[in-house]
């Protein structure tokens, strides 16, 4: 079976539902032009009919492995910020909180702790104004003096439920990609904060969720044992598997269903490994360039910017 990618890329100007199959990029209206799929409603509207876009969208990417100029072909994208967010815009960005061993362990300084004795935290982000693709995308939050990073692997609901089990939860899932949870530090633990913890200004702020470069269906990625790398400038900081998860994505989904209804599209972040700039008290600037690369999703690459408003 043809391996292939869902991804928004710009085209003159316009959000275009893009088909990937190898180094080939596709309009998805011109290849399976049964799907309806429009600038407007974008892979939104694959992702709300999967259990019928997926069949429609490997038969495509059979036949263009076949024949590759059966239909017109894009040219890639000239900028890495042709590459918008994948999804304009999913109903919940849903993130996962302290979940990697390491993570807990290293950066947090938690030990002798049980996964049975605990629960996992989760928090939301506002999708329209959050979500952010590649390139020059992430502007500086001025607010903040700690500015942090997590890189974190993604996945795109495509079946909507509640109340979902551990063994029916991987077939809620669509496909995978890749995330970033910026972070304020300073503002997560404010000393003015009543109950000194706060996770709408230490993650919820503008530009907080870089997510891409395009989402993998699920029937590809083995999501318990995949290599994420983080790089800063060019120098590595992270360096870790998903097998170092404490609650899987399976267990995640079953978990963040008893608390809300998970809808196609929603996109559920399952936290970092350890490296983040917390744990050293090194903290992102403008100018830095970040790229996260994890097996078989690509690389997710931004620069910070100044914000200007």
């Amino acid at each position: 079976m043809t391996s292939f990618s869902l991804a928004t890329i710009n085209v003159d100007g316009s959000p275009t539902p893009t088909l990937v199959v190898g180094d080939r990029y596709y309009r998805i209206p011109d290849v399976a032009p049964e799907l309806a799929v429009s600038g407007r409603g974008g892979l939104m509207t694959v992702f709300e009919r999967w259990a019928g876009a997926e069949p429609a969208l490997v038969a495509a990417a059979g036949r263009l492995t076949a024949e590759p100029d059966a239909s017109p072909s894009l040219s890639a994208p000239a900028r890495l910020e042709d590459w918008l967010t994948p999804l304009q815009y999913p109903h919940k960005v849903i993130c996962t909180g302290s979940n990697y061993y390491d993570h807990v362990t290293r950066d947090g300084g938690h030990t002798g702790f049980s996964k049975e004795d605990n629960i996992p935290v989760f928090f939301l982000k506002p999708p329209t104004t959050t979500l952010v693709g590649s390139g020059r995308s992430v502007r500086y939050p001025v607010q903040s003096a700690k500015f942090d990073y997590e890189l974190e692997l993604a996945f795109v609901i495509g079946k909507r439920g509640r109340h979902i089990s551990v063994a029916e939860a991987r077939n809620h899932i669509a496909g995978y990609t890749i995330g970033i949870d910026l972070s304020a530090r300073d503002w997560q633990r404010h000393p003015k904060h009543l109950v000194k913890f706060d996770l709408f200004g230490g993650k919820a702020f503008n530009d907080s969720c870089p997510l891409g470069p395009a989402v993998v269906p699920a029937r590809f990625v083995d999501p318990g044992h995949l290599d994420l790398r983080f790089w800063v400038n060019g120098e590595l900081r992270q360096d870790a598997n998903t097998a170092d998860m404490i609650w899987d994505v399976g267990e995640q989904v079953a978990r963040v269903s008893e608390h809300v209804t998970l809808e196609p599209g929603d996109v559920v972040m399952t936290c970092t490994p350890a490296g983040v700039g917390l744990a050293t008290g090194t903290w992102l600037k403008v100018g830095d360039r970040l790229e996260g690369q994890i097996t078989g999703l690509g690389a997710l690459s931004v620069e910070i910017t100044d914000d200007h408003g």
